[in-house]
């Protein structure tokens, strides 16, 4: 069975192209009352907040271990579960084929999320709740939500800032999935690139008050074999513009 991570980045989006203004819906407006927070389909390993903290201390069906020579103060080498690997890398982490790193990858990035949201209050106002059901967020998600293969060019690190990923990458395109597996679930398609969105995870994960949304992006250049995976944990603070990155986690 083809692992999860590399499964979704490899699937092959829809193609064609919507105007943004049928695509996205009109913002609405920031809300007053509490907003729950929740989990969504996406994370699979959880269904609700309250499951976090249970599962962080559940074992894997796999233990890892970690790589000779690496993190020589540690005298626990065995990673199985979630608890076990506070200072841990996923370079760290002694496995052998690209597929078998993409799957730690994975693993470890749903465990941030779930710590996260051990920590998580509900929201007094949200400006980010819209994002769930876009059908083409790109003019709002950050330029550096974009994939990189390879070591990141300062240079191209600085014109990305400020900008949405649609404005440094013209021929993107969002696709929803279909099933209700997928709901809250984007094919993501570039000149160069394809592979998958989802929306984790919402709630106010900073504590001043916002809604954030925790974002796991999979992106794949065609024709190769790596896959970018990445989460996000997503804010704004107006009606409007690009949102901001208050995580990035690899």
């Amino acid at each position: 069975m083809m692992p999860v991570a590399c499964k979704r980045a490899s699937e092959t989006p829809a193609e064609g192209a919507r105007g943004a203004q049928a695509d996205n819906p009109a913002p609405a407006p920031a809300q007053a009352t509490s907003l729950p927070v929740q989990v969504l389909p996406g994370l699979e390993v959880i269904s609700k907040p309250e499951e976090a903290a249970a599962a962080l201390r559940r074992e894997w069906p796999q233990t890892y271990t970690l790589m000779e020579g690496r993190l020589p103060q540690r005298k626990a080498r065995e990673l199985r579960r979630c608890t076990d690997i506070e200072g841990v890398d996923v370079n760290d982490v002694d496995v052998i084929t690209q597929q078998e790193t993409e799957v730690v990858q994975l693993q470890f990035l749903q465990c941030r999320v779930m710590k996260a949201l051990t920590t998580a209050r509900p929201s007094r106002t949200s400006h980010v709740r819209e994002l769930l059901t876009m059908k083409s967020p790109g003019e709002v998600l950050p330029a550096a939500m974009a994939p990189e293969f390879g070591e990141a060019a300062p240079d191209k690190a600085q014109e990305r800032q400020g900008k949405s990923w649609s404005a440094t990458e013209p021929e993107l395109h969002f696709e929803p999935r279909t099933g209700e597996r997928n709901a809250f679930s984007l094919e993501v398609t570039g000149r160069d690139t394809l592979g998958l969105l989802e929306w984790w995870a919402t709630g106010d994960f900073n504590g001043d008050g916002q809604e954030d949304v925790i974002a796991y992006r999979a992106m794949s250049p065609r024709g190769g074999s790596l896959t970018d995976i990445a989460a996000f944990v997503l804010t704004r603070s107006q009606p409007q513009g690009v949102l901001q990155i208050l995580e990035h986690w690899r």
